[in-house]
């Protein structure tokens, strides 16, 4: 039957008795193969399957990376206590309270009962579950120690998770101020300075350069704010969809990297992304270039990604790890230096957890020394609009002022 890796499918079917007599109907792909025994029990024959629809990602969303960590916590403990993953499966099923991950659980436990691996029936989930877990439980099921994988696996989703929400946290603050500027500037334009220029029209007074031009962006503006709203989500559309193309998601990934300021954060950010893979694939007993393949697949960049690849080839080659990376251009010194340490001292699975600290502190930094320079920067550029639409305000007032002198 048909089987849409990553997707959960909705089978339409119609089915004939031995007499002509037909039926039609729809059930979930999990649920064909029961359904089309029991059809044969009641002596219809299936002659026609097709998959109308799949659930869109709204419904198949990936969890975020706490759920995740959650998740691998409670499997971890289970099957250390002696529970059979498929029993373990039922009873997170059971528990589970996100619609997404409850149904994707639930089709996994019923696959792993039929006699696949978990590796395989997670496999049909790539876009729930990240593609680094699914290769950690390939390798926890080829070492057989899959309850360890799953510890492991939850600090490592765990630490991310606290990674980036010290990153949104970081944003929250500078985010609402300028969020709060553009609706203080809004309403100063639409309601306040219009105000002023019928009390200036109507005194007879002459209005200053600076103020017209205020003025007449204010009227502009009130007149065509909702010509103006939609234009900008237009615009925004046809941007988000521009970004969306391979080659512009490319160069907007190599513009983060050339940023000032930005553009450090990000190389360290990639640098702790592939340290923590690095380190629990290597002391989970996955050999170097195996370890770097599924790091290179799960680094969310293409410019790292590849990186990472032409590194596995001067590997494969026979140079050192530290040699590799550097002919493949990942210029951290800091990060060479101590991968060069854990070569000579055979110690890698230590190395790569130490730069993973070391980066995450590194990044962490950096988005706090960050928002404090975009705080202040913020409050002063809001400052400096609303002084423009006072002083705008205040100057036909005093030519006024003077007039009556």
């Amino acid at each position: 039957m048909l089987q849409i890796e990553g997707v959960i499918c909705i089978i339409k079917y119609w089915a004939v008795d031995i007499n002509g007599k037909k039926i039609k109907g729809t059930c979930e792909k999990h649920e064909f193969a029961q359904l089309e025994k029991s059809l044969r029990e009641r002596r219809y024959y299936i002659y026609r399957d097709i998959c109308i629809k799949k659930y869109s990602e709204i419904f198949l969303k990936k969890p975020n990376m706490m759920d995740i960590s959650i998740l691998c916590s409670q499997l971890s403990i289970m099957l250390s206590a002696g529970i059979t993953v498929s029993r373990a499966l039922y009873d997170l099923e059971k528990q589970c309270s996100k619609n997404s991950l409850k149904k994707a659980i639930g089709i996994i436990r019923e696959e792993v009962t039929k006699g696949k691996d978990l590796y395989e029936s997670m496999s049909m989930f790539k876009n729930i579950f990240p593609e680094f877990m699914i290769e950690m439980i390939k390798v926890g099921e080829e070492a057989g120690g899959l309850e360890k994988v799953f510890e492991k696996l939850s600090e490592y989703y765990e630490k991310n998770y606290k990674i980036i929400s010290s990153i949104k946290i970081s944003l929250v603050y500078p985010i609402t101020v300028l969020i709060t500027s553009i609706f203080v500037i809004l309403f100063l334009m639409i309601n306040i300075v219009p105000q002023f220029n019928n009390i200036i029209v109507s005194s007879g007074g002459r209005v200053p350069a600076l103020t017209k031009l205020v003025m007449y962006s204010c009227e502009f503006l009130k007149n065509n704010f909702i010509q103006i709203l939609a234009a900008m989500i237009f615009m925004w559309t046809i941007f988000y969809r521009f970004c969306k193309k391979h080659k512009v998601m490319r160069m907007m990934e190599n513009i983060k990297f050339k940023i000032p300021c930005l553009n450090k954060i990000y190389s360290d950010l990639m640098i702790f992304k592939m340290c923590s893979s690095m380190s629990m694939l290597v002391k989970s007993g996955v050999n170097t270039i195996r370890a770097l393949k599924i790091t290179g697949r799960v680094v969310e960049n293409e410019i790292m990604q590849e990186k990472i690849e032409e590194s596995i080839k001067y590997v494969e080659e026979g140079e050192s790890i530290c040699e590799a990376l550097e002919k493949a251009k990942i210029n951290d010194r800091l990060f060479l230096s101590l991968i060069s340490v854990g070569e000579n001292t055979g110690n890698m699975d230590n190395m790569f957890l130490k730069l993973e600290q070391l980066f995450g502190n590194k990044v962490d930094r950096c988005l706090k020394k960050m928002s404090k320079v975009v705080e202040p920067a913020i409050i002063i550029l809001l400052s400096l609009f609303v002084g423009i639409f006072i002083i705008s305000a205040l100057m036909p007032i005093f030519t006024i002022m003077d007039s009556t002198l």
